[in-house]
């Protein structure tokens, strides 16, 4: 069944499977509404994922109560002064019309890829560590996301919440 466009709902643009994967397990949580959820296919690559953003953001113009959000690596490829973090972030922003901006987010994992999350959480399961993820964010309790791959995505979440995307997330 698929999410019901009329109502609040969040369209994932994914960057690869291990994306997919954490996604699953946050999906399968006990305290996510995962019928507004809408993943679409991995993007394969942080740059297509950007192309897919470009290609989808008609939606949030055709649906006052749809919500984008990112799902991308911010690894550190390239040495400049700009973290790969502020650089994704400054082109979602180019690319968002601004009376979007509230409704399109971006997480990640900061100077590496996806897969050093596996090391950090001591498991190999990435459905387990997106379960892990998500079961206190309700409660304010970011505890789990407090590590140099994570903390980089505090300030989106906070900004997730204030814009009620909680609200209707989570059962």
């Amino acid at each position: 069944m698929g999410v019901r466009r009329e109502q609040q709902h969040l369209v994932v643009l994914l960057e690869d499977n291990p994306y997919r994967s954490i996604l699953n397990g946050i999906k399968n949580s006990f305290n996510i509404n995962e019928r507004v959820i809408d993943a679409k296919k991995p993007s394969r690559g942080w740059p297509k994922v950007f192309d897919d953003l470009e290609n989808n953001i008609h939606l949030l113009k055709k649906y006052p109560k749809c919500h984008i959000l990112l799902l991308m690596d911010f690894d550190d490829k390239d040495k400049t002064s700009l973290s790969s973090f502020e650089k994704r972030t400054r082109r979602l922003n180019e690319i968002t019309p601004p009376e979007y901006v509230e409704r399109v987010f971006i997480l990640g994992v900061n100077h590496k890829e996806s897969e050093a999350l596996i090391k950090y959480f001591k498991t190999p399961n990435l459905e387990k560590i997106g379960q892990q993820l998500i079961k206190d964010c309700p409660t304010g309790d970011l505890s789990d996301w407090k590590n140099t791959h994570l903390e980089c995505n505090l300030p989106e979440i906070e900004r997730m919440r204030a814009n009620g995307v909680f609200d209707w997330l989570f059962q």
